[in-house]
């Protein structure tokens, strides 16, 4: 077979349709089944919108001894002073220059860590009904500092990871330095995370849309569908 015949086969629509397809066969199996999973999974339930406290803590101010007006003395730069009710203590919340802390309201000393009993009691507010099973066990409580998991951004910590033994596996992660709910993670959100850094062939963190590997295996999929329509059309005759 001579040169121009050998080139001629190989950009034919049959040799490219059949074997580029075959080259994507993978992917495309990939891409349906976590394609499926995306669609069928309910998206808010996958972000834990489920997974809040069950009632407002009502605060009763004439259990205040700190005033208000110390605190803005004290703090005339802050962006937000509020008052919150945490772990049946009051304290006021207060964000200046970018940080985040917590103010004794009985004292006004500035409150140090939140400890491990105070994260266990927060976290029971989780448990209801329509939250986290009230008959989950709180398994393993763990104060992280440095080194977080791949599903916990660095710009929490410290934080309290609070693992639930629910079939869900649910983790809390709430701030060692105000208590609050930072993030919550179960295991159809972990699946939805590894899913889609397959889906967007990713494989690093799973937030490059546009890496190279998408836009080559893109381009090979529409070289091989635009092959399969021309070889279509060369075929039209046996359809008709």
């Amino acid at each position: 077979m001579s040169l121009i015949k050998k080139i001629k086969r190989v950009l034919s629509a049959h040799f490219l349709h059949r074997w580029l397809m075959l080259a994507l066969a993978v992917p495309i199996v990939i891409w349906s089944v976590t394609g499926s999973y995306f669609v069928l999974m309910d998206i808010g339930f996958i972000r834990s919108d489920h997974i809040d406290k069950q009632s407002v803590a009502y605060i009763d101010t004439n259990q205040i001894n700190y005033p208000i007006s110390a605190v803005y003395q004290r703090y005339p730069d802050a962006d937000d002073i509020s008052l919150k009710l945490l772990a049946s203590h009051h304290y006021y919340r207060i964000k200046l220059k970018g940080k985040v802390f917590l103010l004794n309201a009985n004292s006004g000393q500035l409150s140090a860590e939140i400890t491990e009993p105070q994260a266990r009691e927060i976290t029971k507010g989780f448990q209801h009904q329509q939250s986290i099973p009230l008959e989950a066990k709180l398994i393993k409580v763990v104060l992280l500092r440095e080194d977080g998991p791949a599903e916990l951004a660095a710009r929490h910590l410290p934080v309290w990871k609070m693992d639930f033994d629910d079939s869900a596996a649910t983790t809390l992660y709430l701030s060692a330095t105000t208590g609050e709910l930072v993030t919550r993670r179960h295991d159809y959100w972990r699946l939805f995370d590894l899913f889609w850094k397959w889906h967007i062939m990713d494989y690093d963190d799973g937030e490059s849309i546009d890496n190279k590997l998408l836009l080559i295996t893109a381009i090979i999929a529409i070289i091989s569908v635009i092959a399969g329509l021309l070889l279509t059309w060369q075929r039209r005759r046996r359809y008709l």
